[in-house]
């Protein structure tokens, strides 16, 4: 590994760790593992892959862009059935429907950025890309959240309006299934379409893992990557 390479490592893990802990510290325990574990997991196949040998774009851009469309179709179900709000009611922090479409248009705009970046093979595109796939595997907590009993107004089915941490939400849904009565929580019923070009994207990625063993030892590959 060079130089290069190991600052790379290390200013990558710092950020994620940075990140995670900031997060949590406004949000609790939530972006641990909707973040947090897909980010270790993430780390850990990039720093096998990506890192010293940046995948060919023929790899991994396709169902990396497949990827973001499925979840910017999910991010508009989530839109409508008042994600951010429900989210918050749920564990207990402040999230208005306002802020989510500003984290959500910022997120497609860094994706756009991200593709640029694998298809000029740049390491640190690949670990952004491998960390954005991970997290929308993670994304089918969304099946537990019904199950979970609201932090606020746990047993009041309508909508609430309050004060979270200084910030006023409106009409905070709840979705706990004792209360509401259905199964179900904003984001569910396409919650597929990131969430299959992403573990297949992840899969893609894995199975170059032999291909890049033998290049780094310096052998002679048998078989080209994955197209």
């Amino acid at each position: 590994m060079t130089a290069r390479e190991r600052v790379q490592a290390i200013v990558v893990a710092v950020v994620l760790i940075a990140g995670v802990t900031y997060l949590s510290l406004d949000f609790g325990v939530l972006p641990l593992f909707i973040v947090g574990i897909p980010g270790l997991l993430a780390y850990l196949l990039w720093y096998t892959t990506g890192l010293r040998h940046p995948l060919e774009p023929a790899v991994i851009l396709p169902v990396f862009l497949l990827t973001a469309a499925g979840f910017t179709v999910h991010a508009i179900e989530e839109y409508l059935g008042r994600y951010g709000p429900a989210v918050g009611r749920l564990f207990g922090f402040a999230w208005t429907d306002q802020a989510f479409v500003v984290i959500i248009l910022c997120l497609v705009a860094a994706l756009s950025l991200v593709a640029f970046g694998l298809h000029r093979q740049v390491p640190v595109a690949g670990f952004v890309a491998t960390l954005f796939l991970a997290t929308r595997v993670a994304e089918l907590a969304l099946f537990v959240f019904p199950l979970v009993r609201p932090a606020i107004a746990p047993d009041v089915a309508e909508p609430v309006t309050t004060a979270v941490g200084g910030t006023r939400v409106a009409d905070m849904p709840n979705h706990f299934v004792d209360v509401a009565g259905t199964y179900y929580f904003p984001g569910m019923l396409t919650v597929a379409l990131p969430v299959l070009p992403a573990a297949y994207a992840l899969y893609r990625i894995w199975i170059t893992r032999p291909s890049l063993l033998r290049s780094t030892l310096g052998m002679s590959r048998s078989a080209p990557l994955v197209r």
